[in-house]
């Protein structure tokens, strides 16, 4: 009989008030925001396997029959997988009325080889008149668990050898001092949570099949892996197992030597190996602990291959997420609790979290160095901010280095909440005490809508800022007397009135015909705003003549409209009046001509009066510049 979970159902389960769960027959990965409730799903498994257990006969071959004077129990002393401080809290809303502390737990439990389905559910309830000292537990349909007793021991087996549940944890040493064991004993030990305690007698156990263990073993870690085993003898002479491993044919070690990576393999490998079940039930809270990005990776393709196994991972690491199959990762967040319902991720989803995640491939090195990770729109807006961070190191003294940050790029501003929430979890999974920053551009946003955007980024644990424009490059135009400058060391031979008041009178034009509604520039800019809205729920409401209105204060903000195509039109522009090139370029596309003019003022940049405010802010931002210092050149 090969069976495997086709359905978990929990009601009323801490955080859950109900969630159905239709897992991959083979490999599921959930990932979702701390405390989403991934864990809590395993909790419910755990509870699962106790309540079944405590409903198994003595004969292990039917289960009690529940009458209404009897019940079965299961102590809240022995519930330490549970993460509660007091009985009620199992329940999703104690006090709720039609709630009440009350939780249902079902696992259906499918038979391949006959396509039969039985739904095994209990409900979970604790005495009003006593506090954290039992839960009572009922089946919710007995004839689904006499069913299935029935044809589960016409093979021969017993109940209680059905289904095993095995939750690894990351191991980091294992005793040298391991005494000889039972199998009964090795059994409760893992069941326990205790598991690496028994990896010697495991792998001892299984003397007979040694040669397949060692091969997996070697086959992950690419290194010829043997174990040298104690003879059978030697277990009625002695306290302790005496196991060596040689790897590669070096000298031979005792086992607890071996690194953190190579036992928790070991351990995975030898558990499974070591239990026999229909159905066994792999249990893995994030498996990167102490196994390298390589390793995962060969470790995952090994046990998909073996057969009679079902596997449950939580994990926020990318190479999980990456090499996953169709219909294996289960994305968990407020709205799938909300509507009860977790399913895997289609294809298309899958394909976002896929190519959000890319940039976790990055040097490791390199972020464990850093101090930030500020998260930016694209790899020209990092390119930018190392420029200006270079040309104010040389005419300033600044004592924070940019080697402290590593930027993360988003590709692109749309749905950056998410990608956000999505990056950020990923990555603190890998590193520990972390700044988390987010720099974006404003474009159509408005004031209101731009720090209704921030909020929500504080409130993902990260800080933001956008640049006062429409994007970096405009930031050119939030200061027009610092661009005069700039501009006329670009044209030297001029007069610097000529220079100036050509630059007037092209923004002049450029926002005269923005701000007319009949103007074609108008009916391009509020195309490309209705391409953007698409995809940017932060724009849901908003109108295009909202954005005409946030372009005025006491004066035009050319800022805010300076796309690049913009910038485009106005060195363009600007080079026809003054009939001659601001500088040399290869063509006049908009990026290449925009990206050209913000270098160059770079270039231009002799002392802190030539900077705009908005970069001097951002530098703040950064803690690349200080504030104090900033002040001072104002």
């Amino acid at each position: 009989m090969k069976l495997r979970i086709s359905e978990i159902t929990l009601k009323n389960f801490k955080t859950f008030k109900n969630l159905t769960i239709n897992p991959n027959p083979d490999f599921n990965i959930i990932i979702g925001e701390n405390s989403a409730g991934k864990s809590t799903i395993f909790e419910a498994i755990h509870l699962w396997e106790k309540c079944y257990e405590t409903y198994i006969l003595a004969s292990r071959k039917g289960f009690y029959k529940v009458k209404r004077s009897t019940n079965r129990y299961v102590n809240y002393q022995d519930l330490d997988f549970l993460r509660i401080t007091k009985d009620e809290d199992l329940f999703f809303d104690p006090k709720n009325t039609e709630l009440g502390k009350c939780a249902e737990i079902t696992v259906s439990l499918t038979n391949d080889d006959e396509d039969i389905t039985w739904s095994l559910g209990f409900k979970i309830t604790c005495p009003t008149s006593i506090e954290n000292a039992f839960y009572r537990v009922q089946p919710i349909s007995e004839a689904d668990f006499a069913d299935f007793a029935e044809k589960f021991c016409a093979t021969g087996r017993f109940l209680d050898e059905a289904v095993f549940i095995y939750q690894t944890r990351p191991v980091a040493g294992i005793h040298q001092f391991e005494p000889y064991y039972n199998e009964a004993q090795i059994k409760r030990k893992i069941q326990k949570g205790a598991s690496h305690e028994v990896l010697r007698n495991k792998i001892v156990a299984k003397r007979r099949s040694i040669s397949e263990l060692q091969e997996s073993i070697s086959s992950i870690l690419e290194k010829e892996v043997s174990f040298k085993l104690p003879p059978i003898a030697r277990r009625d002479k002695d306290e302790y197992i005496d196991l060596l491993v040689s790897i590669n044919g070096s000298k031979p070690y005792d086992l607890h030597l071996q690194g953190s990576g190579f036992l928790q393999i070991v351990e995975i490998l030898a558990t499974i190996e070591f239990i026999d079940a229909p159905l066994k039930l792999l249990l893995v809270d994030e498996p990167d602990s102490h196994i390298h990005s390589k390793l995962q990776r060969k470790l995952i393709s090994h046990l998909k291959s073996i057969d009679h196994n079902q596997f449950f991972v939580i994990s926020h690491n990318d190479q999980f997420v990456t090499n996953a199959g169709e219909g294996e990762i289960f994305f968990l967040n407020e709205e799938v609790k909300e509507d009860g319902v977790l399913k895997p991720i289609n294809s298309n989803s899958f394909d976002i979290i896929k190519n959000s995640l890319g940039g976790v491939v990055m040097s490791l090195e390199l972020l464990n160095q850093s101090k930030q990770i500020v998260f930016v729109e694209g790899n020209d807006d990092a390119k930018y901010i190392t420029t200006l961070y270079k040309k104010i190191a040389d005419i300033s003294e600044i004592t924070k280095s940019i080697s402290d940050i590593t930027f993360f790029p988003l590709r692109g501003k749309d749905n950056i909440v998410q990608k956000i929430e999505y990056n950020k979890r990923t990555l603190s999974n890998l590193l520990k005490g972390k700044k988390w920053k987010v720099l974006f551009d404003q474009d159509f946003s408005t004031q209101e809508i731009d720090q209704r955007l921030k909020n929500l980024m504080i409130g993902k644990r990260c800080q933001p800022f956008s640049h006062q424009g429409y994007c970096i490059e405009s930031v050119l135009f939030s200061e027009i007397n610092i661009l005069k400058e700039y501009i006329k060391s670009l044209v030297s031979n001029l007069s610097d009135d000529v220079v100036s008041q050509s630059i007037d009178l092209v923004l002049t034009e450029i926002s005269t015909a923005a701000k007319n509604l009949s103007h074609d520039l108008n009916k391009q800019i509020e195309l490309s705003f209705n391409g953007q809205k698409n995809n940017r729920p932060e724009f849901e409401g908003l109108e295009f003549i909202d954005v005409m209105r946030s372009w005025e204060s006491n004066n035009f903000k050319y800022e805010r409209i300076m796309s690049k195509p913009l910038i485009q039109e106005f060195i363009l522009g600007l080079e026809e009046k003054l009939q001659q090139s601001l500088f040399i370029r290869c063509s006049n596309n908009e990026e290449e001509l925009s990206s050209k003019l913000l270098l160059l003022y770079f270039d231009f940049i002799q002392d802190l009066n030539d900077v705009f405010p908005s970069f001097k802010n951002l530098l703040i931002h950064l803690e690349l510049f200080e504030e104090q210092s900033a002040r001072q050149v104002a």
